[in-house]
């Protein structure tokens, strides 16, 4: 989904917006004062930067309504989100119950565990890192291009 420059951005895109580093300049459900173009923000699914070439890479993807979803390792995964301009946390996060070989069960295990420990992100050269609360980096995440 692309946002065009003529549409007025809502929670989705000002969460985008803060996911990219302008939230402390993006009022909740307001359009960015930065001049920053929310609807430039392409693409908006995140690939794991570390995924072995032989798997199906660990996403993230954020949607309308404080909400993400993605693929874990194993199974898909959706979760709420709480956002300030300081911090960034997902909440109530559901998965579907497949089995898969060990590796994958332990990325995903490893992932979820992340998602509940993160309480920040930011982007660094291109790169969407989630982050806990000492600021250490959880997950990495690259846009698909």
């Amino acid at each position: 989904m692309k946002i065009s420059n003529k549409t007025k951005p809502g929670i989705w895109s000002v969460g985008v917006a803060w996911m990219l580093g302008v939230a402390g300049c993006v009022p909740l459900g307001g359009v960015a004062e930065t001049g920053v173009d929310v609807g430039a923000v392409t693409p908006l699914t995140w690939v794991d930067v570390a995924a072995p070439q032989d798997r199906k890479p660990v996403s993230l993807s954020f949607q309308e309504g404080r909400r993400a979803s993605g693929f874990a390792g194993c199974n898909g995964y959706a979760s709420q989100l709480d956002f300030t301009a300081q911090a960034l946390t997902f909440k109530s996060t559901a998965t579907t119950r497949m089995l898969c070989e060990p590796e994958a069960m332990d990325t995903e295990q490893r992932y979820l565990k992340a998602l509940d420990n993160t309480r920040s992100a930011r982007l660094h050269l291109g790169v969407l890192e989630l982050l806990d609360a000492q600021r250490k980096v959880l997950w990495r995440f690259k846009p698909i291009t």
